[in-house]
């Protein structure tokens, strides 16, 4: 167990966790919205070498709040950290679509994941409301068939959105 931060206590988790280059190992990043670092991604996406598949990553990204959140940094040093560039305000001109997607990219491209997909992730009480987006990150060949099934599992199980019939009432003869 390594409490705190775990932008601080990734290195030590990496050399220490038992970890091995062969195991399947995965990494749930739930996050209040900036506190993961884009340093902690790369250094979990480095970690195995190859030919071994990397540690899978299932990284929230909150998109419900997002912009909110966007809008009232005013220390730009925590955002610069999250997303690891110096133009993350640009963020704020983009829709969550967008965001998702360059983040999708990202991923691919700065941390050379192979597989990644976003799955939307939906508001309980208002079931169309996307809250966050889960992007999977994956190398492994089987992966992406397995959280597709993973994903409409569960939320198949979520209510679908039911349009009240409309009444018919015929006009008098």
């Amino acid at each position: 167990m390594y409490p705190g931060d775990f932008n601080k206590s990734v290195d030590r988790v990496l050399r220490e966790g038992g970890i091995t280059q062969k195991e399947a190992t995965f990494c749930l990043l739930d996050q209040r919205t900036f506190e993961c670092h884009w340093t902690t991604l790369k250094k979990l996406a480095e970690y195995k070498k190859p030919p071994n598949n990397k540690i899978e990553l299932l990284y929230f990204l909150g998109v419900g709040w997002l912009h909110r959140a966007l809008a009232g940094i005013r220390k730009s040093d925590k955002a610069h950290l999250w997303w690891g560039k110096p133009d993350w305000q640009d963020l704020r001109t983009m829709s969550s679509y967008q965001i998702v997607e360059l983040v999708r990219e990202r991923f691919r491209a700065d941390l050379g994941y192979a597989c990644v997909a976003a799955y939307p992730i939906f508001d309980k009480d208002e079931g169309d409301r996307v809250m966050y987006y889960m992007i999977h990150a994956s190398d492994h060949d089987e992966a992406p068939a397995l959280m597709v099934r993973a994903h409409h599992k569960a939320v198949r199980s979520r209510p679908s959105a039911v349009q009240t019939p409309l009444k018919f009432d015929p006009a008098p003869t």
